[in-house]
This record gives structure tokens, C-alpha cells and sequence, in this order.
């Protein structure tokens, strides 16, 4: 909306300066509606309105625990979409969706689990973070981080991401550093080769969950077009060309894939490369069977990872009380 917006402006020659606190209200004060653009004459507020819906999606729903807030919106033609905002130490991360469920099919996501609908515009995507900045400037603080790690296969809405993240980089909008931008993909190879030559310095996460392609094709249906190998070889060029770590997120699952020979195929798989292993212990939901496993066993299987050199942490699960956590988005119920 906000482009059109802008021609608007052009086309009926207001002057530049408008687009201007036009971008600088949305950006960077969050105002909830044309009205409160009080910068604006009456008369130009008055034809906005008329015109024009200033966001698109809108905020229907919020949850919260101690650290982490799930917003539930409505899209103009009714679905839903979940994003979710981290609270941890300073940073204050804003985790994204970017489409209307996925078509992947990752056997252990609630996303998948529901038919694919769409992928979401790039004002969409943005819009989850003007919202969640709305939301932390009632505390004076904003959004410090995005992850492209809710609902949806971002480099399955290639186009829309890129648009995003250029906003929330753009120091005259969001201005967050491309190095607290992380989009995360299931391995989409052409995209990952299209998106290392764009030099955006955006960090990359690999959702990998096994080290054989066996198991990793059972879980996740994907790698049966885009192997391991091949994968790990174009995240290796990844590395090359921009001279940045890849992340390796691993979802242990009981009994599937956190055993021992799971974790020494990892260090084979990953072994004498820039990595970092994010390891993720399920997060139960509705849609599967699976189950978490006992904590003594994502630490075995961590230890063997540090002790042949493969850097690696445990992430701390954040919201799963409110199905907020990974894994767990499903829009609504």
C-alpha cells in the first residue's frame, strides 16, 4: 500500500518532502491510522482515507509469557498469519512469516500440516514488524533483530523477502543491521545461489534436522529435489563468496534422529567447515506424533558436536506455553 500511496502523491504533485514524513510516520512512529498524521493538512488525511487502507493486515490477537509474544493478524482476504516477538537480554527479535502455511511438507512442523495458501506481499512481511514496533514503542524500545523463521519457505516467496529485508535494512525505515537479519530456508538451492550474489551480508540458516538423506528425505520431503550434497556444497560456496558462517538448525526428535551415529554423521556431514549448529528440541504440537527428548540427550548429543570441533548451541525454546515456539505456528486453530 505504501508505494501506491507514494504515486498518489506524485500524481497529484504534492511536494517530495510529504513522501518523506509520509515514510518517517510509518517507519519510524508507527501511527495506527491516517488520522494521527497530523502533519498532514485535514483535507489530505481526509482524501487518504477515502482512497486508501493504511495496512493491510490487521492485529486480531496477542499472547504472551514472561519473554515472548505471539501476534495472531487477519490478511484483507481473511487467513491468518502468526508472528512472534523474542525478548532476550537486549535484543528484541522480531520472527516473521512469509507465506500462508508452506507447501514443504516438513513432517514435524504445524505449518506444513496445513494446505498452502499463498505466499504474503512484501507489505505484508513488513507489516508484522511495524506492529510488533508499535508494540515495543509503548516501552521505548524496537525491534533489534528479524528471522525469517515463522510460517512458510521464505526462498519459496523469494521476490517479497528480498523487498523485505532491503525495508527493514533501509537506514531511512527500520534500520536493522543485515547481520541481525537471518532468513532461514529448507534448502532451496537456486535461491540460496541467487541470494549470495545479491550482497545483502544477511546471515543464512539451514533447516537441516538430519545428516543422511534417507532420513532427512522422510522428514522433510524437499530433499529428495535438493540432496544433501548438493546442499552442502552450495552453503560451502555460501561461505566462499561472502565470507560469512552458515547455520545448520537441527531439531532433535526423540528416538528419529538425536541418537548418537545421528550426531557423528553430523560431524562427518559438517566436519573442517564455517559452521554453527543450532540444536532445537522438538517442540510438541497437534499435528504429529513426535516427541522432545530427555535433556540428557541433547547435551550427549552436543558434546560430541564441540568435541570434534563443530561449534555448536542449544537454543533456548521461547514460547512454546502459547504455541509460539519453533515449530509451532499454525495460524488459527
Amino acid at each position: 500500500m505504501y508505494d501506491k500511496i507514494k504515486q498518489y502523491f506524485q500524481d497529484n504533485n504534492l511536494p517530495k518532502f510529504r513522501i518523506k514524513q509520509f515514510e518517517d510516520l510509518i517507519f519510524k512512529q508507527f501511527v495506527s491510522s491516517f488520522d494521527d498524521m497530523t502533519t498532514f493538512s485535514k483535507d489530505l488525511r481526509e482524501q487518504l482515507n477515502e482512497n486508501f487502507n493504511l495496512y493491510s493486515l490487521s492485529l486480531i490477537e496477542t499472547e504472551k509469557t514472561k519473554d515472548t509474544i505471539k501476534f495472531m493478524f487477519e490478511t484483507e482476504d481473511g487467513d491468518h498469519i502468526e508472528s512472534v516477538l523474542m525478548i532476550n537480554g537486549k535484543r528484541r527479535t522480531a520472527c516473521v512469516s512469509s507465506q500462508i502455511f508452506c507447501a514443504m511438507g516438513c513432517k514435524f512442523c504445524a505449518t506444513g500440516a496445513k494446505p498452502f495458501k499463498r505466499n504474503l506481499t512484501g507489505e505484508e512481511i513488513v507489516e508484522q514488524v511495524l506492529f510488533i514496533s508499535k508494540y515495543l514503542k509503548k516501552m521505548d524500545e524496537r525491534v533489534s533483530n528479524v528471522v525469517y523463521m515463522g510460517m512458510g519457505e521464505p526462498f519459496m516467496n523469494y521476490d517479497n523477502v528480498v523487498e523485505s529485508i532491503k525495508i527493514f535494512n533501509d537506514r531511512d525505515k527500520f534500520d536493522i543491521g543485515a547481520r541481525h537479519i537471518v532468513v532461514s530456508t529448507c534448502g532451496i538451492i537456486p535461491k540460496i545461489k541467487e541470494f549470495m550474489n545479491l550482497n545483502l551480508q544477511v546471515r543464512l540458516a539451514i533447516s537441516l534436522h538430519a545428516a543422511n538423506d534417507e532420513l532427512r528425505s522422510s522428514l522433510m520431503p524437499v530433499n529428495n529435489q535438493y540432496p544433501l550434497k548438493d546442499l552442502i556444497e552450495v552453503c560451502d560456496e555460501f561461505t566462499k563468496k561472502t565470507n560469512k558462517k552458515v547455520s545448520y538448525e537441527y531439531v532433535l526428535i526423540k528416538g528419529v534422529n538425536d541418537s548418537e551415529k545421528d550426531a557423528k554423521e553430523l560431524v562427518q556431514l559438517l566436519e573442517g567447515k564455517l559452521v554453527h549448529v543450532n540444536l532445537i528440541a522438538y517442540n510438541p504440537h497437534e499435528f504429529a506424533d513426535f516427541e522432545k527428548p530427555a535433556k540428557s540427550t541433547i547435551i550427549n548429543f552436543k558434546n560430541i558436536l564441540e568435541n570434534n570441533k563443530i561449534e555448536s548451541s542449544v537454543r533456548r525454546s521461547m514460547g512454546d506455553e502459547i504455541s509460539g515456539a519453533c515449530g509451532q505456528l499454525a495460524g488459527k486453530k
